[in-house]
């Protein structure tokens, strides 16, 4: 069976899954191509219900000729530059006319840092909605820019496209978000970096050099690849290209030797990084923590660099040795009859050695989950394990990810047999009966009942009608209906308390269907690139449908909206517009260029946000506009000046320092970023002058950026380092919350594995520190921290000793 779906961009999304049918005789199709380009190439691609592959053809001239696989019927799919491909189903003889169409056009400028043009670039593009092979590179359109940098493809369809350009001795740039819409100028304004590279060689443990060896440059960014090449006969490298002062892990990997050590915030150009190839391992020994006996059987899994791995293990004395790669990792160790054990951290050049883990024996909880009205049990009945309330650690994420889910019986009952001895949380989930339950079940608690209240289904109520400007025009957008009472002043295009959200149609119309709607008073909040849009208050009344609403886009004062330096790595610039009362009223991402936004309050301050990794810029302008007039917001995010250093304490570097970046001038950028594990901070894209550069504990210093700048940090030695354990037992709290606060400060950790925790880079004077845990009593402790303070806090149980009436209602399967 073949599926076929194709863009409006010239790519053929083909997904071909066969397998060899009995021969026939070979059939042919003859044809036509009506409207083509004058001097350009047309393909032909022939696939079949009974075909293992497509296969492709050059036509000559106006008419063709293809054989067709074997089958009843084939389709044909017809690709040329500056045309909308086209398919034709053929099968039974008859002669195939293929009429091409000049579709929409998408027009532009190349150009380089300082502003140049760039002739030659190759343009690419594509729909952004695609699952499947492309059309074959001997097939596929292709654009180059003229002399002056400029460039214009035909033959797209309306929607959302991806655009690639590229040029020698410039850094690719992808566009992943260009609107290409009817009756507009569909135009965009590229800059492409110039390439820098990182070179060095890869060495083995004696100095030798090593051929062969795959070397990555990892950005460790969401939706950016990594960079791959591989070393010459003497060990030598050379990644690229890159732009210049991305952050960028560079290592080496070789199946048969090893993997080197990861060297993090690495810059290009970088020259001589040498990477040295040595053997990783982990090990330990895992024994039971009541007896001391050893563990000899379990299940270990290496999660790091975004793969995972898992080892099944067994030994008589418990012991293991695991071999890994040289980056950072996380350990999850299961065996029968015991909790997960869990632990992240950055092996050294080398071994690491876990030493004893002692593993307490698991809790069995057992319950039943009934229909709270009628008492009869619910079969069939999902049970989940929730991580800690606000943990978003990767131990979370692997618990809402990969923790074994159980099902209730006919009976409703259900058992759990690995949830560790400390709180937890769990909850139950059923179709047709609403939200997840989630219950805080504190020690010793081996029962559990949930009692779920049956949503009654009710009738799908339908709400739609369309945005668009007074004057009747269509615009695109996305749609949230929301209660009344959760309703925001502006509705972003991600995220929100909303009831329910869709996008709208290419005419702007729009359509929620949803099913159990209570009557009562609903507010739909709408967004476009456009501006800002009127909110509408829909009454739902016995289940009727509200149909042709109209949602507009506010007339009165413009703003023009301009943004340049952005990179393709940021992913364009979030761009929220707030009135003189705080109220957000635009909020929607913007990518190099000028933008259009009407209906902007008289008062108002927009802000331009770029995030790249763990680093925040922002850029804030005010506008005051008289009614009817238009203003200009001009952002600037192209990278001048750097600063860089490290956080160090006593000469120790401070991982985890969270510290701000504010320029004298206030339209210049400001930018938030924290230290890496090795104390080093890089801040770019500022302005040339004096900053502030401020801690989140409180200290302030200030620097003249210019350039590249070097500015490294001595904090004194102020911290606070302890253990939280279980008062009645003396077992150590994992993964428990502690809070630090003085007057102006607060910074929030989880305990370690053995319950231990610590906080760097105060400020001296009185602070208070705090843990909270279901079924415990609150703790909270003043201490006055002048140097390297230590603590040990004892959590007592809570008077009763079942777990909490409080039970917490979430939307959805965490």
């Amino acid at each position: 069976m073949i599926f076929l779906c194709w863009s409006a961009t010239g790519t053929v999304l083909a997904s071909l899954f066969a397998a060899s049918a009995t021969a026939e005789p070979a059939r042919t199709v003859r044809g036509s191509v009506e409207g083509g380009q004058e001097g350009e190439p047309v393909w032909i691609g022939v696939f079949g219900d009974e075909a293992a592959a497509g296969s492709w053809t050059e036509a000559t001239g106006a008419s063709f000729e293809v054989a067709l696989p074997p089958g009843e019927r084939a389709t044909l799919v017809v690709v040329s530059k500056n045309r909308v491909p086209q398919t034709v189903a053929v099968g039974d003889g008859s002669p195939a006319t293929v009429r091409f169409a000049p579709g929409l056009a998408l027009a532009g400028t190349v150009r380089s840092e300082d502003g140049g043009p760039l002739a030659g670039a190759e343009i690419t593009i594509e729909a952004a909605e695609r699952d499947g092979l492309t059309v074959p590179p001997i097939a596929t359109p292709g654009w180059h820019s003229d002399r002056r940098g400029g460039f214009q493809v035909g033959g797209l369809r309306p929607g959302r496209h991806v655009v690639t350009l590229k040029a020698e001795g410039h850094v690719p740039l992808t566009l992943e978000d260009v609107q290409v819409r009817r009756g507009e100028d569909n135009r965009i304004e590229a800059e492409l970096p110039t390439a820098h590279f990182i070179a060095g060689r890869v060495v083995d443990g004696n100095g030798d050099p090593v051929a062969g060896v795959e070397v990555v440059a990892d950005p460790r960014i969401w939706k950016r690849s990594a960079t791959t090449t591989k070393t010459g006969k003497d060990g030598t490298y050379r990644l690229g290209p890159l732009r210049r002062a991305a952050r960028l892990s560079v290592f080496a990997r070789s199946p048969g030797m090893g993997s080197t050590v990861h060297h993090d915030e690495v810059m290009p150009p970088r020259e001589g990084l040498v990477l040295v190839l040595r053997r990783h391992a982990i090990l330990g020994r895992l024994v039971d923590e009541a007896t001391g006996a050893p563990v000899r059987e379990f299940r270990l899994t290496v999660m790091g660099q975004g793969e995972s791995w898992e080892h099944e293990l067994q030994a008589d004395d418990g012991e293991f040795r695991v071999p890994l790669d040289g980056g950072t990792h996380s350990f999850l160790i299961q065996a029968t009859g015991y909790p997960p054990w869990f632990t992240r951290l950055k092996p050294p050049d080398g071994e690491v050695d876990l030493g004893e883990i002692a593993l307490e024996p698991a809790r069995s909880v057992s319950g039943r989950v009934l229909d709270a009205r009628t008492g009869s049990p619910i079969s069939g009945a999902e049970i989940l394990r929730f991580p800690r309330e606000g943990d978003y650690s990767v131990w979370a994420q692997w618990l809402a990810s990969y923790s074994p889910r159980e099902h209730t019986g006919k009976d409703g009952a259900f058992a759990l047999h690995t949830l560790p001895q400390e709180a937890v949380r769990v909850g139950a989930y059923a179709p047709g009966y609403g939200r997840v339950k989630v219950v805080s079940l504190p020690p010793g608690v081996t029962h559990l009942d949930f009692e779920l209240n049956a949503v009654a289904p009710g009738p799908v109520v339908v709400i739609a009608g369309s945005i668009g400007r007074a004057d009747g025009k269509p615009v695109t957008g996305w749609v949230g209906l929301f209660r009344a009472a959760d309703a925001p002043s502006a509705v972003s295009r991600y995220g929100g308390d909303d009831v329910a959200r869709v996008g709208t149609s290419e005419n702007g119309e729009f359509r929620i269907e949803q099913e159990g709607l209570t009557d009562g008073e609903y507010v739909l909040v709408a967004g476009s690139d456009a501006g800002v849009v009127a909110q509408r208050t829909v009454v739902i009344q016995d289940g009727q449908w509200v149909e042709d609403v109209r949602l507009v886009v506010k007339d009165g004062n413009w703003l023009r909206i301009s943004l340049e330096g952005l990179m393709a790595s940021e992913g364009g610039a979030w761009v929220t517009i707030r009135d003189e009362e705080g109220r957000t009223v635009f909020d929607s991402g913007f990518s190099n260029g000028t933008h259009h936004v009407s209906g902007v309050p008289n008062d108002a301050v927009v802000v331009a946000t770029v995030q790249e990794g763990g680093q925040l810029r922002r850029l804030t302008r005010r506008i005051r506009l008289d009614d009817g007039e238009e203003a200009a917001a001009h952002f600037d995010f192209t990278p001048r000046s750097r600063l860089t250093g490290t956080v160090t304490t006593g000469g120790r570097p401070l991982g985890g320092i969270l510290f701000r970046v504010l320029p004298a001038n206030p339209s210049a950028p400001k930018a938030e970023s924290h230290t890496n594990h090795q104390g080093r901070y890089d801040v770019y894209g500022l302005a040339e002058g004096r900053h502030l550069v401020r801690t989140n504990a409180g200290y302030s210093f200030e620097v003249y950026v210019a350039q590249d700048t070097r500015f490294d940090i001595e904090l004194p030695v102020v911290s606070l380092a302890g253990v939280v354990r279980y008062a009645r037992t003396g077992r150590p709290v994992s993964h428990g919350e502690v809070r630090l606060r003085n007057d102006g400060y607060s910074d929030l950790t989880r305990t370690a594995a053995d319950g231990s925790f610590r906080f760097d880079g105060l400020v001296a004077g009185e602070h208070i520190v705090s843990v909270s845990e279901p079924g415990f009593e609150s703790l909270s402790r003043p201490l006055w921290i002048a140097g390297e303070e230590t603590v040990d806090l004892n959590l007592r149980e809570a008077a009763g000793g079942k777990h909490p009436e409080e039970q917490e209602q979430h939307g959805g399967q965490e």
